[in-house]
């Protein structure tokens, strides 16, 4: 007698069933050290904020300005055990919309719990403004006032 053939519900270990379970098991394990990594570094933001600002060479003449900003800023590495490598650091200053002065920062290196300050002094030269913006910043520079925006823009990296 000829032997039966096998029954068709019998599962085999195909190579393409291994390598999804592989894949599979290797997502889960990659994901749990990220989660535990996560969970003993305890990654806190960055803060910055501006302690002090004043403007030097003030000129705005023909709609052009001259001027020097001169910014103090506080950043706070609130991480118990990441220390910050400030690799770049670019900063523009903006008035209304428009572009007034950029510049960048050199790196610097910040360790866990530390604050640190720098100062940072923005020139624009010959930088051409619109006549509303112009009207603006005449108005606001009596007051004895000049709302800027300050966008610091930079690359990072974490030491542990």
């Amino acid at each position: 007698m000829a032997n039966p053939p096998p029954p068709s519900g019998t599962k085999s270990s195909s190579p393409a069933r291994l390598i999804a379970i592989f894949c599979l098991a290797l997502i889960v394990l990659v994901g749990l050290v990220v989660l535990i990594t996560w969970l003993v570094i305890k990654p806190k933001k960055i803060q910055f904020s501006i302690d002090e600002g004043w403007i030097r060479d003030y000129n705005l003449t023909n709609g052009k300005l001259n001027s020097t900003f001169n910014f103090v800023v506080r950043a706070y590495n609130a991480n118990n055990k990441a220390s910050i490598y400030y690799d770049s650091m670019k900063v523009t200053v903006s008035y209304r919309g428009q572009t007034v002065s950029s510049d960048t920062i050199e790196p610097f290196f910040q360790p866990h719990k530390n604050v640190t300050r720098f100062l940072l002094q923005n020139a624009a030269r010959n930088v051409p403004l619109p006549g509303v913006v112009v009207h603006d910043l005449k108005v606001e520079r009596t007051g004895g006032e000049v709302d800027l925006d300050i966008r610091l823009q930079g690359k990072i990296r974490e030491r542990l």
